[in-house]
Order: structure tokens, then sequence, then C-alpha cells
């Protein structure tokens, strides 16, 4: 219970009592977002039963982890206890904002700034001499609750696997679950399954090629399992699907575990080093044990060069999420296609190429390396800090408006705000007349989600309004002060780091690869139209009028070194307007050219009079019939699909 402390609740401001509420739920199917309301009711009872006066409350609502120490609302309640503007904060407990000893510094940054912290059913009161002990006894008692529930739930879990095959009705490809099956012994072969599954085997034995049984499978028409995220079947699906013990009657359970990441709170699966537990069911099995065994041996020898390399004896990437990756790498995308570029293009390291390609799905192939267009990349943008000198008035100017106290950004997003609230409200009893009228119908329930979706995102945006108001912007107050800014990271970053690769997406939020070449023929080479945004490490500069589009512009990077005829174009024809030979030119250029590159150069430059252009190089909007390294729209599966909803822009 909650000390009645004699330290009474006093407005600062003198008028009325600033009150900050933090309700939170973790998310999960079982929990109601009633819950949010249940706590923000229970702050406002105790406010009403310690102060009698007039009390502003502001409520911080949130779903998420009690364990995550990145959740947002965190930084923003950090933010209102140094901006002093809030007489009190009501927590229904602790673990409410964090469980885990964080919780109670974050309370310390309170008690710095003088404001009262109040956790009713864990009975906290800062004002207390003893709150810091209450605080880290809660946090202790919160984190032993969790534990020991999780590992009652494990062995529970697991005790029931061991003895009765108890599992959850996720079925997998040959495989039958009749409803309200709880265990293994409930699950059925699919009879007509078993051909098919054999015969992939058989296959795989022989070519020890996923994609050759991938191919069988989607001739023969199968399907892939009810859960399964692609709906067509590839190399990785096929190897994964037969290394599955399940195949030889033997499920099992824990073979992988989750740590704890103490710097953020969060939890990554990682492979149980006391390995899985297994459960015999016979019955299920489509190939007896040593059979399976040795298939999947081979597999494992055919593919062990694939795996991440060691350094020494450890995996150099540990840690570091797969979905993690340096510059470009997941960030670009292929202009025809519209999907992403990834790194390892046609087998190079450094090089990236078009999803869209390995799926079969798009013809550009050609792929570029990306250390190459990032070295080139931080060439254009430092060029770009030198040149946003000449506009070092305005830049200051808007600076200056936005940071004076009339914040028109602010003031521009609220006015939107209230008049996106009222249309809303307007809309809901539109719907909700239409409701009376006509009842429920498909129409209407599409309308009612559009209006959740419309009521959260304006929630999200007066949350962020809020919180911008309380404190200062944080962006640059002239133009050399961002260019020192950014400078100094890419100092200190390595061009094929991930952070680089971080911030290389804040710079250049759009980046399209497209294909060109020269006009008298040649290779195809990669060139990626960008749009960078010297703000974009800046999440204020939304709030300063005018100035995000001061400092925007589309940008075109070349991922590849010209070739020579086309690097020594200008100077050749040069030297031959004042007379010299082919051979003399050759002789005087510095990159010492031989006589026939000299002549490439002027037939290039002739061609491009014939063809009254200014750049040698020419657009491929197509896979070109004269140029044999591009076969693969020529496989049988090779099917060109723009990604949904992709509009390639304007070069």
């Amino acid at each position: 219970m909650l000390r009645k402390s004699d330290n009474g609740l006093a407005p600062r401001n003198g008028m009325s009592l600033v009150v900050a509420i933090v309700c939170r739920i973790s998310g999960c199917v079982k929990q109601k977002e009633l819950s949010l309301e249940d706590q923000e009711d229970n702050g406002k009872q105790l406010i009403g039963e310690l102060y009698s006066g007039p009390a502003e409350y502001r409520v911080i609502a949130t779903k998420g982890k009690g364990e995550n120490l990145e959740r947002p609302e965190l930084e923003q309640i950090a933010a209102a206890y140094k901006s002093r503007k809030y007489d009190v904060f009501i927590f229904d407990d602790l673990s409410r904002l964090i469980r885990g000893g964080e919780a109670a510094r974050l309370l310390g940054v309170g008690v710095d700034n003088g404001t009262r912290s109040i956790c009713i059913n864990d009975g906290i009161d800062t004002v207390e001499e003893t709150w810091e002990q209450d605080a880290l006894n809660a946090c202790g008692e919160n984190v032993a609750h969790n534990q020991r529930t999780s590992m009652r739930i494990k062995q529970k879990t697991m005790n029931r696997f061991k003895k009765f095959g108890a599992t959850g009705n996720r079925a997998i490809m040959g495989y039958i679950v009749p409803e309200g099956a709880k265990t293994y012994a409930d699950w059925q072969k699919d009879p007509q399954r078993e051909a098919v599954i054999r015969e992939g085997s058989r296959i795989l034995r022989e070519t020890l090629n996923g994609e050759a049984v991938a191919a069988y499978f989607r001739a023969s028409g199968v399907p892939v399992g009810p859960y399964a995220r692609n709906q067509n079947w590839n190399g990785t699906m096929v190897l994964r699907y037969y290394r599955n013990t399940l195949l030889k009657g033997f499920p099992q359970r824990g073979r992988t575990a989750t740590v704890k990441h103490h710097a953020s709170g969060k939890r990554t699966s990682r492979k149980n080093p006391k390995g899985p537990n297994y459960y015999h069911a016979p019955h299920l099995a489509f190939f007896d044990q040593v059979e399976f065994d040795e298939l999947v041996i081979l597999l494992a020898d055919r593919n062990k060069h694939f795996r991440r390399k060691t350094g020494n004896g450890g995996d150099p990437r540990l840690e570091v999420p797969r979905k993690r990756t340096r510059s470009f790498g997941q960030h670009a995308r292929c202009w025809y296609c519209g999907r992403h570029y990834v790194w390892g293009g046609n087998g190079i390291t450094d090089n990236l190429m078009c999803s869209g390609a390995r799926e079969r799905k798009c013809w550009n192939s050609i792929g570029f390396p990306g250390i190459l267009a990032a070295k080139e990349l931080v060439k254009i943008i430092t060029r770009k800090l030198f040149e946003i000198d000449g506009v070092d008035d305005q830049f200051r100017e808007l600076v200056r408006q936005a940071t004076s106290g009339g914040k028109e950004g602010l003031t521009a997003r609220w006015k939107n705000l209230e008049r996106d609230e009222v249309n809303l409200i307007r809309k809901k009893e539109k719907v909700k007349e239409a409701l009376l009228a006509f009842g429920v119908s498909t129409t209407i329930a599409e309308m009612l989600a559009e209006i959740d979706k419309l009521e959260k995102l304006q929630a999200a945006e007066r949350r962020f309004l809020e919180s911008a108001r309380e404190r200062s912007l944080d962006i640059p107050m002239s133009p050399c002060e961002l260019r020192q800014s950014l400078t100094a990271e890419f100092e200190k970053l390595a061009v094929n780091s991930l952070e680089f690769g971080e911030l290389v997406r804040q710079l250049v939020p759009d980046m399209h690869i497209y294909l060109v070449r020269l006009c008298d023929g040649g290779h195809l080479l990669p060139r990626a139209k960008c749009r960078l945004d010297l703000l974009g490490n800046f999440p204020d500069g939304e709030l300063v009028p005018g100035l995000r589009a001061l400092l925007s512009a589309d940008i075109t990077i070349d991922s590849f070194e010209p070739p020579q005829r086309v690097r020594i174009c200008n100077d050749v024809v040069r030297l031959t307007a004042e007379g010299l030979e082919q051979r003399e030119i050759a002789l005087q250029l510095a990159e010492k050219p031989t006589q026939t590159a000299v002549w490439n150069s002027l037939e290039l430059h002739r061609r491009m009079k014939s063809l009254q252009v200014a750049t040698p190089y020419q657009l491929i909007s197509a896979p070109p019939d004269d140029y044999p390294k591009l076969r693969r729209h020529r496989h049988p599966q090779y099917r060109f699909e723009v990604l949904k909803g992709y509009i390639p822009p304007e070069l």
C-alpha cells in the first residue's frame, strides 16, 4: 500500500497540478487495451484522494515489452522529467515503466529535477527517504516473478512434450492435423504427398541441389505448408524441409533458446547448446533413421563452405542481426522491378544485385560494387555540404524563425492535426448513421478499420508534437555546423561498416539502380538515382518549414569506373582540333593510352554527334539482344514481375 506522506502535492505553476500518468501493456493476445484505461483511471483516482485542487492530466500510453530499453516512450519520459513542467508522475506499478533496475534510475532523473513519482501498487513515493531501496526491491521482485514464471512455463511445456508429444497445431507439408489435436499422436501422414516427398528425396540425394527439388515441387503443384511465408517453393525451403527430423519420426523441441541482450533489454533466439529434445512418433516417419541421417550429412558436407567464416574460432558477425546489413543492402531498389538489392551479387562478396533477379522475376542481373558506390556517395555529399554555404543567410533565417518561440513547423502540424481530428469525428458520425441504417456490411467493416488506423496515426502524431513542444529542437544552426557534424560522422565510420549503412539510409531515403550503356556499345553499367536529404539524421528537421526542401536534391551516382575512351574523350577531341595526329595525342595524354584507344575515343565522339546527344551513356530499358551475358530472362522459369504497387520514378 502507498504510504501517505506528510509532503502534500503542490503545483509548480501555482494554478493547477500537472500530472503525467504512464500506462503500458505488453501487447500480447491476452492483454486488452481496456487495461490502459484502467491504469489511467487508477492514477486519476489517487490524485483525487491526495489533492483537492484543479489538475491537468497527460497520459503516456504504450504497448511494448517491459524489458525493452529501446522503447521511444522511455526517452519521452526522461525528457518530460528534465523539462520540469510536471508536478508528479503516476505509475500503476514500477514494472509499467521498465522491468529491471533501469526503472530506479529513471525515477532518480525525476528526483534530480524535482518531479515526484508515485508507484501505486509497489508503495513507492520518491518524497520518502527510502524510495531508492523500495524501487530496487520492487525491480528485483518483478524480475524474479517473471523469471520464475518463464522457467515454470518452459518446464511444463517441455515435460508434456517428452511424455505425450504435446505440440501446437502448426503442420508442415505432408501431414494432416485433425481439429483439436494436442499431441503428435493425433497427427497423421498425408498419403497423397508420400510419393512426391520420396521422389524429392531421390532428386536431392542425386543432385544435392535444393533448387532442383523446388522445380519438381512447383511442376507437380505441391503446396507449401499452411504457415509458410513464401508461397512458392525455393531451394532454401526445400533444404529446411528435408532437414526436419519429423520426417524420420522424431519431432523435436528446444533446438533454439532465447538469450537476453542487457544493453537493449531485447531477447534473441540462439542455437541451444544443450541441443533439442526428441519425441518418438514412428507413425509420422516418411524415411527410416539411417536414410534420413545420411542425406542430412551429405547436404551438410555439400554446403559447409556457404556458412559464415569463423575468425580465431568465433563467428565474426556474432550478435549482428541477419537483417542488419551494410550500406545499400536491402535499401537500394531496382528501377525495373522495384525489389531491393542484396549483397553477394553473382557470387562476389562486395557486389550487390537485384533480389528479383535471384528469384527469376527480373532480368537485371548486373551487380554493382558497394564500396565504390559508397566512396562516390561520400564525395558527392561532401561537395554538396560546401555548396550550401551559398544559402547561409536563408538557412540561418529558417532556423531562427523555428527556434525563436514561434515554431511555425509545429504550429502548422498542430493545425493539420486538429483539422484531421475534426474530419475524423465527422467520418465516424457518418459511419455510425450508416451502421444504424443498413447494419453490418463488408464496406462498413472496411470503413471502421480505416477509422481505427487513422485514430492510431493521429494519436502518434499528437504524442510526437507534445514531446517536441517540451524540448529544444535538435537541428544544426548553420551550414557550417551541419558540415562539421556530417564530416565527423564520415571520418569515424568505415564505408563498409554497419553504422555507415544506417547513416546512408538516413541521408539517402530513396535510391534506384538502373543500367546505362555507351552509345557505341560495350558492357551494361549500373547507375543510381538518389534522393539526398542532408537533414536525414536530424528528425527535428521536419519542424523547420522549408529547411528540408532547401537541403534536399536529386543526385546521380555512377557505380562504375568510366571506360578509358570516355575518360580521355574531351582531351582527345581538343587535341585533334589543334591538328595533332592520333599517335601524338597518345603521347601527350597523362594516361598514356594506345593509339587504338585514341581512335576509339574519336569514334565515340562521332557517334555522339550523329545521335545529337550530349552524354555518351544511353538508358537501357530492356535486355539488349546483342549482350550475351544477360541470359536470365531466357530461363524457362523466368517471369518478369514488378513488385506490387511499385511505380518507377522518372530519371
